[in-house]
């Protein structure tokens, strides 16, 4: 699929809908279950991932065509088709810009985080407590102790790393062990891996706040999904819920950690832990509904909007049916003086595609004369203003055939 601003436009489009259709949904339904809220947001992930896969395709019609005779008149606008693919060009390069700014930030990020680790010191007084709950879930991570984080966090996926603020030392044994089973419930599930992958898609779509938006929303309902886990392990809510109240303060984002408590969260996880959250089937039924509501919202702002291939409007070729365009201004190519030189003289034929306005939107060489007199004629080709053809009444893009003469008087 080439980039262009309608492309951009589109999937910015659906993916908004999209986040929009599957906010609502869970809103609809109140969902509140862990571990279906966080099923929910993986879907939702998918399908924002795949929506530039699954676009409507425009059929391209091909008829064989008849060459366009070499008639013209009037008025154009000779840089229609410059200005469109300058603006392609600077909205590219700000993208690519800005994702490799974000992708560099996430890099600082992550030397900083292998800095934290290398400054990281043992923790003597919770080597037994660390052991007997790594043993307990089936995990191997080093518990260490940091004075340049404020909250704990995990790092890593084949060494992993539980890092804590040296203020855990000072806590009850009961919050400790419910803020390092926490953390071990992370490495188990291997969430650090899914925590930078979030960070990479926040920073390819870094123009997107739906992008942001999503990655939020899986980040809670799997901390939920953690607190549920946890809770069962230490079989302690109110340890629990102190762990999360000595940390309320808002944390700074440090990037490629994991870290124990989100921004503007803890009013959710302290309501979500102090009551369980049974699936029953009628929510059952309403989570299955939100899916398919989100889903057909999606599907409608797809075939509404689409993402196109390469041309946003399907291109006929001449043919029963087919009016075809009417050259209405003609801009003559310069002599190349080289090919002048050389003697160069004849006919190249060009395949252009005049858009439903009228405007040049391609044009290409079908047939070569000399390298210089084909670009001067796809330079002069480019700035044409034709009458559109039509087909049904309706202007359409239609692709014709323009013969260049160049002759040497």
């Amino acid at each position: 699929m080439t980039f262009s601003l309608w492309n951009l436009a589109a999937y910015s489009l659906q993916l908004f809908a999209l986040t929009v259709a599957a906010i609502a949904a869970v809103w609809m339904v109140r969902l509140r279950a862990p571990r279906a809220t966080l099923h929910f947001w993986h879907v939702i992930l998918l399908a924002a991932l795949l929506l530039p896969l699954l676009q409507p395709g425009a059929a391209i019609q091909s008829e064989r065509f008849a060459a366009l005779p070499n008639t013209v008149a009037a008025s154009p606008e000779p840089r229609a088709a410059a200005i469109a693919v300058d603006l392609n060009a600077v909205a590219l390069a700000i993208l690519l810009a800005g994702m490799t700014l974000r992708l560099l930030w996430l890099g600082l990020g992550l030397i900083r985080v292998k800095s934290l680790v290398t400054n990281a010191t043992a923790a003597p007084p919770l080597r037994g407590l660390s052991e007997q709950l790594n043993q307990l879930l089936g995990t191997d991570a080093s518990v260490l102790v940091t004075d340049d984080l404020e909250g704990p966090a995990t790092i890593g996926l084949f060494r992993p790393v539980v890092l804590l603020p040296r203020s855990v030392l000072g806590m009850s044994c009961s919050v400790q062990r419910a803020i390092i089973c926490h953390e071990l419930v992370h490495v188990r599930r291997r969430d650090w891996m899914r925590t930078i992958a979030e960070e990479v898609w926040c920073a390819l779509l870094w123009f997107h706040p739906a992008a942001r938006a999503i990655a939020a929303r899986l980040s809670l309902a799997r901390e939920t999904v953690v607190d549920e886990i946890s809770i069962d392990v230490t079989r302690d809510r109110r340890a629990y819920a102190e762990a999360l109240l000595a940390f309320s303060n808002p944390q700074p984002h440090v990037i490629g950690v994991t870290p124990f408590i989100g921004r503007r969260t803890l009013s959710q996880r302290i309501a979500l832990i102090a009551k369980e959250n049974p699936m029953s089937s009628r929510r059952t039924a309403a989570f299955t509904a939100a899916l398919v509501v989100a889903a057909t919202l999606t599907a409608t702002a797809a075939a509404n909007v689409p993402m196109s291939t390469a041309a946003r409007s399907q291109v006929y070729e001449s043919g029963p049916g087919i009016t075809l365009p009417v050259v209405i201004h003609e801009v003559k190519p310069d002599y190349a003086p080289g090919a002048m030189q050389r003697g160069v003289q004849g006919s190249l034929y060009l395949s252009v595609v005049v858009g439903e306005t009228g405007d040049v939107a391609s044009v290409t060489v079908s047939k070569s004369l000399d390298e210089e007199l084909d670009a001067k004629s796809i330079e002069a080709a480019a700035q044409w203003k034709f009458k559109p053809g039509m087909r049904e009444g309706k202007p359409v893009a239609v692709r014709v055939t323009v013969e260049m003469t160049f002759t040497l008087k």
